[in-house]
């Protein structure tokens, strides 16, 4: 977001001195006022120019952005076990899947658990995570298919485990209420594309 105006000596700060600030490079900086995550403004000449307030809000809220990805991916890696074997025997795809193949599933959701963990961790691997999240729901997919679920059981078996991480980031993880919503929301998307994996991978095994 860029707005023309007429600074005010002393009163800004040029790109070169809001990346010192901040500690990133020019088309760093470009990005995420391009992006609308930092405000500047235009000079009559068309340089931009930064207020410091808001390059120290903007860090402030970053460095509160990282903190939350943490905790969320550092708790996430330590949800599924949550999950009880009772609980799981329970449920009534187990029959079929048996204490074998419910262990089997347990195991390729952890790795999904790990995947989760570093898609909310953020940075430049997130798209790595994401797809490697992908990756355990396709394999989610083929080993339902191989024991026999129904689309729908295999639908219910994924559901499963996504409402267990759900309900235990919503009762167990320690931040505000604004921010539990804000990772929920990104475990949500998450999940969402490996479930569509998951089905896909399944109809292409029982075919």
């Amino acid at each position: 977001m860029t707005v023309r105006v007429r600074p005010q000596a002393g009163g800004w700060l040029t790109v070169g001195q809001a990346c010192r600030l901040l500690g990133v490079d020019p088309s760093t900086l470009r990005a995420w006022t391009d992006t609308g995550r930092l405000p500047a403004f235009r000079t009559p000449g068309g340089h931009r120019r930064y207020r410091r307030e808001d390059l120290e809000a903007f860090v402030v809220r970053q460095r509160r952005r990282r903190t939350l990805q943490e905790v969320v991916g550092a708790r996430a890696a330590r949800l599924l076990p949550g999950s009880s074997r009772r609980q799981i025997r329970a449920q009534p795809w187990y029959a079929r899947v048996g204490p074998e193949g419910a262990e089997s599933l347990r195991q390729t959701c952890r790795r999904l658990m790990e995947a989760l963990a570093g898609y909310l961790s953020g940075g430049r691997h997130r798209g790595l995570s994401l797809r490697e999240g992908e990756a355990a729901g396709r394999a989610l997919g083929q080993e339902v298919a191989a024991r026999g679920l129904s689309p729908p059981d295999a639908a219910r078996a994924f559901l499963f485990f996504k409402e267990a991480i759900v309900e235990s980031v919503a009762t167990r993880l320690p931040v505000g209420a604004e921010d539990k919503v804000a990772a929920l929301r990104r475990i949500d998307a998450f999940l969402d594309r490996v479930l569509v994996e998951m089905m896909a991978a399944y109809g292409r095994a029982a075919g």
